[in-house]
């Protein structure tokens, strides 16, 4: 039967439009406007003079209207006859969604997102401009009988694996959540290859510093089991609880005991004997462990490394000793390092790093040592983020030994020397350049080939470390603090990540190398997308991409220069660019050829521990800037000469972690939102209607975890990335919603939002950049299907049918709300280990059931299941 719909119908005496679940709000001007009309273009023609007449823009409820009607258009316009009215014939349109549910994911599921990657999948050099990386690796681990497949780990990006030697690599660990990790098992007692333990956590971030402090160090969930080389994963026993607060360096199996696993923490080592399912605390004195060795042969004996001293044990690891003709080594290091080689089995050697750097060795398994180096490795070149150490397996002549930088010896650790370099000036880089910040060393028992994990990926020699080979293609695990864009142009980013510098892209994938360092904040010059600042580490530049030129511009008066300043581009005037330090803020009126401080006694950027606040300008009232520390919000309305603090006023919150992020609607510097980092509670977010003389709470639901970014566009719609990817909110909704369909469970640092391709992109810390097609209207029905794998959050306005299938992994999350049913069809499955909950509720409307751990695994078992079924019947 057709239904032919006309405006007439719809309009009634109360002007509200009921259009297929979109309830508009109209007028009786714009009623009457619209009566007699039945072709679309006409009704929407009339519509968009409407809105544009009354000036919609400045009103938040002629917006949310308006926003409605384009809403309805989406759908409207998909079901037109020939005359060009709207005809809604429900069984063919059945028909259509059936079959669209059987094709990949379209635009009417971008109300949760529909994310992909975009770059970088590799990082092109540039000449003068110091180390190019791709992405931090920290640990390295081999197949047991291939030699071409390689894991390696990432301290926010998850576990990655090559089949062909490093030339590709691809992720085997995407939906696991804030998955940073330092160490890796691949299980002695499978031939295959495929039971692998993982250690979580990113043990080689220090303390105390930028990356711990902000709250994008990802800290230990445990052991992680894969049975099925990384296709499913599940958390071993009780390592969540036991490994809680606790930063782990390394995990050890014993040969011989497979069963048997022993973990170095910075409180000592824990252990388990049955493979993971229960692990017991081993008192060490509460003194940090950096490093485990077992003997090349004695499968009873195993080396651990504490700061100055090694202790020994002759059980498998069950007791150690220190070794009683050993005295401790004068001073103290920050890390250590052990290697053993099966070319001399008997022999072990003991480095210390940073500080003290000395070389010791036994040539009798550890029952007394002696110093074999007495000049400072790599000169001193540790720290407590770097430490490594490896011995050829065939000879005990060639070592290297990794830091900043690394060093190798072909005499026995008697002299060091084939210095590589963490910086360069030529293209392409010389043959014994190896990124800096080495992580871990390893020999392939296969190949003989030294391979290092580095802070900018993984790279090869085939001589002992003198050159090296980068091997890094794929691996993307970039870690990006921030992003820019340009407005209606498609692919056109920077981004400034750590220790991978600054990057622009012009297709999306290949990212342009254009500094070196930790990169940081970036902003495009206002009407000139070849030109853009960044900081890199505590300078700011200004680069010019029509010539390929970097100018160094920073204020050359800083006092107390601090690391990672904010940077950005007034939106109208492009020769005036603002930066904030930890006590300073300057403005440049001539590209930075110059600069004025206009701090006022003010710290505007950084904050005390290195916490950035940042900036907030737009094109409604260009000279309008906001800025913040960690703590303090100001706003200044004349370029940063006069100053009003708004942190305080009525509404802010008396208990926070940090401003991490402002944001303007681009339309009306009025409307302002912060975000805010910490555990603290329901004060994660926060708008002000009227440039910040009141603030209202829009924490919603969300879950108690650090919130970084905020973008927000024309309409009034707002996108937030947090700890757990990214979520949306207007000004028609009560809550928040998950916005982050095909993310990885990664923490999003930045949001750029290009209104005219529809298009937001989002930075992580750890993957890379991703980019989504912005919020859609929720849908009548939908129809779900096929695997479904990570975090996954499906809507709709009528019902959701699924047959989906989840595999049971840890990660695997799906959630499903409608306000009518949801229909689960007999091929519907979810298995052990994933986790699954629907909802009878509205669209759009808050987020559900987050019990404090939203990536738990609870089991969806039989009898709950049918529970659920006969419920949402």
């Amino acid at each position: 039967m057709r239904n032919r719909l006309s405006i007439l119908v719809v309009i009634c005496c109360l002007f509200t439009s009921v259009l297929f679940g979109q309830f508009i709000p109209m007028s009786a001007e714009l009623a009457t406007q619209l009566e007699g009309k039945k072709a679309f273009a006409d009704i929407m023609a009339t519509v968009d003079q409407y809105y544009v007449s009354k000036n919609y823009s400045e009103s938040r409820s002629l917006t949310s209207e308006y926003k409605k009607w384009h809403r309805w258009a989406w759908y409207a316009g998909r079901h037109l006859n020939m005359a060009g009215e709207v005809d809604y014939n429900t069984d063919e349109y059945l028909e259509i969604a059936l079959q669209r549910s059987k094709e990949p994911l379209g635009d009417q599921r971008s109300n949760s997102g529909i994310w992909s990657f975009v770059g970088p999948y590799n990082t092109v050099w540039a000449a003068n401009w110091g180390t190019k990386g791709q992405g931090r690796a920290d640990r390295l681990a081999f197949h047991p009988t291939n030699p071409e497949i390689i894991y390696a780990a990432t301290p926010a990006g998850g576990l990655w694996r090559t089949d062909n030697g490093g030339l590709n690599w691809y992720s085997i660990s995407s939906n696991l959540p804030n998955c940073g990790i330092s160490g890796i098992v691949i299980s002695a007692d499978d031939p295959s290859g495929n039971k692998i333990f993982i250690l979580t956590g990113d043990a080689d971030t220090q303390n105390g510093y930028f990356v711990h402090n902000f709250g994008y160090r990802r800290a230990s969930i445990g052991v992680l089991v894969s049975y099925n080389g990384g296709v499913t994963w599940s958390r071993c026993g009780n390592s969540q609880s036991a490994f809680n607060g606790r930063q782990c360096y390394k995990i050890l199996q014993i040969r011989g005991l497979p069963y048997r696993m022993m973990v170095a923490t910075d409180s000592g080592i824990y252990y388990t004997n049955d493979y993971g399912n229960t692990w017991n605390f081993q008192d060490m004195f509460g003194i940090t462990i950096y490093d485990l060795e077992q003997h090349p042969t004695d499968n009873s004996i195993v080396y651990a490394a504490l700061s100055n001293t090694i202790r020994k044990s002759v059980s498998w690891g069950v007791d150690f000793q220190d070794i009683a003709s050993y005295n401790p080594i004068p001073g103290t290091a920050v890390r250590t390092a052990l290697a053993v080689t099966p070319a001399m089995p008997d022999e072990v050697y003991f480095m210390m790093a940073g500080g003290v750097n000395r070389l010791y060795k036994s040539i009798n398994s550890g029952d007394n040592f002696t110093s074999i180096n007495t000049q400072d490795l790599v000169s001193g070149a540790f720290d407590e983020y770097v430490c490594a150490f490896a011995i050829n397996p065939t000879t005990n002549l060639n070592m290297v030994t990794g830091g900043v930088d690394i060093v190798s010896s072909s005499n026995n650790g008697s002299f060091f020397g084939n210095l590589t370099t963490g910086q360069l000036s030529d293209n392409p880089p010389p043959a014994n350049f190896i990124h800096s910040d080495i992580h871990d060393l390893a020999y392939n028992p296969l190949s003989n080939f030294l391979y290092a994990a580095t802070d900018g990926g993984v790279y090869v020699s085939f001589d002992n470390g003198v050159n090296w080979t980068e091997r890094t293609n794929g691996l993307t695990c970039t870690q990006y603090f921030y992003i820019d864009g340009v407005e209606g142009i498609a692919n056109r980013y920077i981004g400034g990540a750590q220790d991978n510098g600054t990057a622009y892209t012009t297709n999306g994938s290949t990212m342009n190398y254009c500094g070196a360092g930790d990169g940081f904040a970036v902003s495009f010059v206002s009407d000139d997308d070849d030109l853009h600042y960044q900081v890199t580490n505590t300078d700011v530049y200004r680069f010019d991409r029509s010539t390929n030129t970097r100018m160094f511009i920073s204020p050359g008066t800083v006092p107390n220069r601090t690391f990672y300043p904010n940077v950005i581009a007034h939106p109208t005037d492009d020769q005036i660019v603002y930066v904030g330090y930890a006590n300073t803020t300057w403005r440049s009126s001539n590209q930075g050829g110059s600069w004025t401080d206009i701090s006022d006694g003010m710290g505007t950027s950084n904050g005390g521990s290195g916490h950035t606040g940042g900036f907030a300008v737009t094109p409604a009232t260009p000279d309008r800037l906001y800025a913040a520390n960690a703590t303090v919000l100001r706003r200044s309305d004349n370029q940063g000469d006069d100053w009003t603090t708004i942190s305080g006023n009525p509404g802010w919150p008396g208990l926070f972690g940090a401003i991490t992020d402002i944001a303007c609607r681009p339309n009306t510097t009025n409307e302002v939102w912060i975000t805010m980092t910490g555990n603290n509670g329901q004060n994660k977010v926060f708008y002000s209607s009227n440039a910040g003389a009141s603030w209202t709470n829009f924490t919603g639901s969300l879950p108690d975890v650090p919130v970084y970014c905020i973008a927000y566009d024309d309409t009034g719609d707002a996108y937030i990335g947090t700890e757990l990817g990214v979520y949306f909110m207007d000004f028609e909704m009560n809550d928040w919603v998950p916005f982050y369909n095909g993310m990885p469970l990664v923490p999003v640092t930045d949001l750029f939002i290009n209104e005219t391709l529809g298009q937001i992109q989002a930075s992580t810390f750890g993957r890379g950049i991703w980019q989504s097609d912005l919020y859609s209207a929720c849908g009548p029905f939908m129809f779900l299907t096929g695997l479904t794998e990570g975090q996954q959050f499906y809507q709709s306005n009528g019902f959701i049918e699924t047959s989906q299938f989840v595999p049971g992994s840890f990660g695997n999350v799906l959630r499903l709300r409608s306000p009518a049913k949801i229909i689960f069809k007999n091929n519907f499955k979810i298995h052990e280990g994933g986790y699954m909950r629907a909802t009878i509720g509205n669209c759009g409307q808050g987020i559900f059931n987050l019990d404090g751990n939203p990536t738990n695994t609870d089991n969806m078992t039989k009898a709950n299941f049918l529970q659920l079924k006969a419920t949402l019947k």
